[in-house]
């Protein structure tokens, strides 16, 4: 069980971050006036197809227009795609449910989902933590970013592992500082995704356990549900360029290695160590999926009624 500190104010200080900062993108971004489909992304690996796609004109080939609007944080991308200033985005299960609330949105594709012989997020240990093992973990603080998919799969790490006693959530939502606090023995346990898991090991950190086990959607592309009703054939020629993309990023990542160095910060020196995750093809997240993120996310008190899969998934733009 997860100790949460202080977690609903957490999340009301969030949410009201959120609300603020859409006000300001209402008050600074004109009106969409065109048929431009922007997708919020993040500088995460998850997010080469859709540069590759724009980078390669897969996007112009079946004739949309996709703009790719880069944020730095998901607060901010969700400020924007509350406000209305993009109609997409790069994103997960846990913020779409949240979103979900209070407007029309849709996962049209799943991005990431685990697998049985690739990690994308891991928890480690510090290097002089003195931990070596997962079973040590019982009664220690982990940092991570509370209420995010990156507590989620913690939580779902620690399951797998039989890890069933009390944790610490500690608040450290940045990446890069949760990556050098581990380092630097500030923080003694931290959740991380790649590319920063394997590069921390290589630094001297301790894999204690990966997601490797926990066989569930890891990230997503969503849309506004209303741009999807207005633009339904220009929904399928994303997805079907989307899909081209991912093929050819499946085939050889490191033929775009540019891409991952100049728009995702990819640590140049990890090329000849890092594993690329293949990444899904165009295909909604399972229905199971859909329901375990919604226990997790009931059980700490961020969702308070269920959506059915028809709620929350294009279903329209499959089969």
């Amino acid at each position: 069980m997860v100790k949460r500190n202080r977690i609903l104010f957490i999340i009301a200080l969030i949410l009201v971050a959120v609300v603020v900062a859409a006000g300001a993108f209402m008050a600074s971004t004109p009106k969409e006036e065109t048929k431009v489909l922007r997708i919020g992304v993040l500088p995460v690996i998850d997010t080469l197809p859709l540069h590759v796609a724009e980078e390669e004109g897969l996007f112009d080939q079946e004739g949309i227009d996709v703009q790719l609007v880069e944020f730095n944080s998901a607060l901010e991308r969700d400020a924007a795609f509350t406000a209305g200033s993009i109609q997409g985005y790069f994103g997960d299960l846990v913020n779409t449910l949240v979103l979900r609330k209070t407007m029309d949105v849709r996962v049209v594709t799943v991005d990431y989902r685990t697998l049985a012989d690739n990690r994308m997020f891991a928890i480690l240990a510090s290097p002089n933590s003195g931990i070596s093992d997962i079973t040590q973990l019982n009664g220690t603080s982990i940092a991570t970013s509370v209420a995010s998919i990156s507590e989620y799969f913690m939580t779902e790490m620690l399951t797998a592992n039989g890890i069933t006693d009390e944790v610490l959530v500690q608040q450290v939502p940045a990446i890069p500082i949760r990556y050098s606090s581990l380092l630097s023995d500030q923080i003694s346990v931290a959740v991380l995704p790649e590319p920063f898991v394997t590069r921390a090991i290589s630094d001297g950190a301790i894999l204690l356990t990966d997601d490797r086990a926990v066989n569930t959607t890891a990230t997503v592309i969503a849309l506004r549900g209303d741009w999807i009703s207005e633009n339904q054939q220009a929904a399928k020629s994303f997805l079907k360029a989307y899909n081209a993309s991912v093929a050819k990023v499946n085939e050889d990542p490191w033929r775009y290695s540019q891409v991952l160095y100049d728009k995702l910060h990819f640590p140049e020196e990890l090329r000849n160590t890092f594993a690329f995750p293949p990444l899904s093809p165009v295909t909604l997240p399972a229905g199971e999926d859909l329901e375990r993120v919604q226990d997790w996310m009931m059980d700490i008190g961020i969702l308070t009624e269920r959506f059915s899969f028809n709620d929350v998934m294009a279903t329209g733009l499959h089969g």
